[in-house]
């Protein structure tokens, strides 16, 4: 019977077709609602649901991207310069940490270290001349000054014999005079062994000091070409697959004031979703709140997280103020997705579970207020104004107004004994559902 009425209105249109768009959408709105809530008619109740007891879920919809975590993309390059010799690997490979996977000439770097490591030989060698001989030159000087001692004695002993015969006038003058000159002598001589002696000790500290640091000169240069050599293996920096390779085998590095990227290795299993949350709804998001989405790419599956921290720092696109909210993806999940996706998430920002619901379709919008139609005795349906508690996306939480068992019309055509004013949504008496979250 509707569908005829309706079909009537089209017929009346497509007979007046000069009649201007705007005209026939007045005139059609105008001419449903007269067939719809023509008097005489009754209330026709199109879908009912019970109001019952379970769980309310509040959830936030919103778009996030799937990006890799910090550190988890590392760019590798050379510090050394010269001609790429092997290119080990190739974009999608899979690599190991410090697995070889690019090789520089290093003719030059190595006979740097070769060179550095003949002059650590030498400084060994020094130290260990300086160490052995310094110590044997010492000795001797030390057996020089005990001779010297020895003969200093002796001459002072023999100049205080010649000094008591003298004296007594048993000996000559003259044999005194000469007894007193080897003694002066026997004493500087012993003067110039301590000296000598001392001398050699003091060089000696001094020797070793300076050969210990040669070699610790030699030993540094020695690794800084085993380093520089090293640069010429270029090594993969973590696990992960081969992203971007931007050069290849016979091209010359130069590595000026900036490391020359080569390879670019991604780790896929350690990536992260950014939700972008509106301002409006920003402020109800918490850290451990769970996090459910989708992906284009793998339809029918829904993937589980949580919220670790919303940025406090805006990002503003086409004029709308978001915030990201950063969800940590486990290594399975992460494995399934690829940087850079688009995700359709939906954060559970509240439950309740044990109360009354009622279905978020059989909420009507009358005179600017929110009824719920009730069907009573004899199939008459009464607007009934209810309190909401909790909204969710399909049910919503009953607080006043309505019971467990209730029945309620969920889609319904208004009679014109029964149809009151409505918002622009339920023309022609169909009252429109609460949309929304």
């Amino acid at each position: 019977m509707l569908t005829e009425k309706i079909r009537s209105v089209f017929l009346f249109a497509r007979a007046h077709k000069k009649i201007s768009l705007a005209l026939f959408a007045v005139i059609l709105a105008a001419l449903v609602r007269f067939l719809l809530t023509g008097s005489g008619g009754k209330t026709e109740v199109l879908a009912t649901a019970s109001i019952r007891r379970g769980t309310v879920v509040k959830i936030l919809n919103a778009t996030g991207i799937v990006t890799p975590e910090v550190g988890a993309i590392v760019k590798t390059g050379s510090r050394a310069t010269g001609i790429i010799r092997k290119m080990h690997v190739r974009v999608g490979d899979h690599v190991l940490k410090d697995q070889i996977i690019a090789e520089i000439d290093s003719r030059e770097l190595e006979a740097q270290v070769q060179e550095a490591s003949a002059a650590m030989i030498r400084a060994d060698v020094e130290y260990e001349r300086i160490t052995t001989s310094y110590p044997l030159q010492i000795k001797e000087a030390g057996a020089q000054a005990a001779s010297a001692k020895a003969s200093a004695d002796y001459h002072d002993l023999n100049y205080k014999r010649r000094k008591e015969l003298v004296d007594q006038d048993l000996d000559a003058r003259d044999t005194l005079d000469v007894a007193r000159q080897q003694y002066i002598a026997a004493t500087q001589t012993l003067a110039a062994a301590r000296a000598s002696l001392t001398r050699l000790e003091a060089e000696f500290v001094l020797q070793r000091e300076s050969a210990a640091q040669s070699r610790k000169q030699a030993a540094a240069a020695l690794n800084t070409a085993r380093i520089r050599l090293d640069y010429a293996t270029i090594r993969s920096p973590i696990d992960g697959v081969v992203s971007q390779v931007t050069a290849q085998e016979g091209e010359t590095v130069v590595a000026g004031l900036q490391v020359a990227n080569l390879i670019t290795v991604l780790d896929p299993s350690r990536l992260e979703m950014w939700v972008y949350m509106d301002e409006t709804d920003v402020g109800q998001v918490r850290p451990g709140m769970p996090v459910e989405f989708t992906v284009d790419s793998l339809p029918g599956t829904t993937f589980r997280g949580q919220v670790r921290l919303v940025y406090p720092e805006p990002e503003i696109r086409d004029s709308i103020v978001y915030y990201q909210t950063v969800v940590p993806l486990d290594k399975e999940t992460a494995l399934q997705l690829k940087a850079e996706m688009t995700t359709q998430c939906r954060v559970i920002v509240g439950s309740r579970e044990n109360v009354l619901i009622v279905p978020n379709e059989g909420v009507k919008w009358v005179g600017g207020e929110q009824v719920i139609y009730v069907l009573r005795q004899k199939n008459q349906v009464e607007p009934v104004r209810v309190t909401f508690g909790m909204r969710g996306a399909v049910n919503s939480e009953v607080l006043e107004g309505l019971q467990e068992g209730d029945v309620i019309a969920t889609r319904l055509i208004l009679s014109a004994r029964d149809n009151v004013p409505q918002n622009p949504a339920g023309i022609g008496g169909r009252a429109g559902g609460m949309g929304g979250r």
